[in-house]
């Protein structure tokens, strides 16, 4: 969970495995107390973000391709309908990618991690009627960017 999130939030592996580290490390040597599984997927979901939001601000930090590393090995055996898919959800991650943080993580967090909006709520220290438009807002926006490279047709 924490390296899909700093992978999503940083866009390569070389970044999102030293979040992971600074997180699991951060973790270990503050060896903070739970209340339960939950609290800890919290706890974990906001370091995450904080350091991922730590490692693009920093001014060293350059900017690369949305995603420079290809999936599989080049096997050359894949599906032609698994292809597609696979492009058309790459296609989806690049469009997600442009909304702005603000947009971005709610998104990420609702669809991809599963969260509740109360729960995305807890972890952003917002109310949960602002993720809620916060999500609104993210569907429509990433609609139009979806309609400019024609992801629909």
């Amino acid at each position: 969970m924490v390296y899909r999130i700093a992978f999503h939030d940083c866009r390569n592996s070389h970044d999102a495995e030293d979040v992971m580290q600074t997180v699991f490390m951060k973790l270990y040597q503050k060896n903070p107390e739970f209340d339960n599984e939950e609290h800890l997927k919290h706890w974990l979901v906001r370091v995450t973000m904080n350091e991922c939001k730590r490692l693009i601000a920093s001014p060293w930090k350059k900017r690369m391709e949305f995603f420079p590393e290809k999936e599989g090995g080049g096997h050359g055996q894949q599906d032609d309908a698994e292809g597609y898919e696979r492009m058309r959800e790459r296609e989806l991650l690049e469009q997600i990618f442009r909304l702005p943080r603000k947009y971005r993580v709610p998104i990420y967090l609702y669809y991809y991690e599963e969260y509740s909006v109360a729960d995305i709520g807890d972890m952003l220290g917002k109310n949960p009627s602002t993720i809620q438009t916060w999500l609104s807002r993210a569907r429509k926006k990433l609609k139009k960017l979806l309609e400019e490279v024609n992801y629909y047709e």
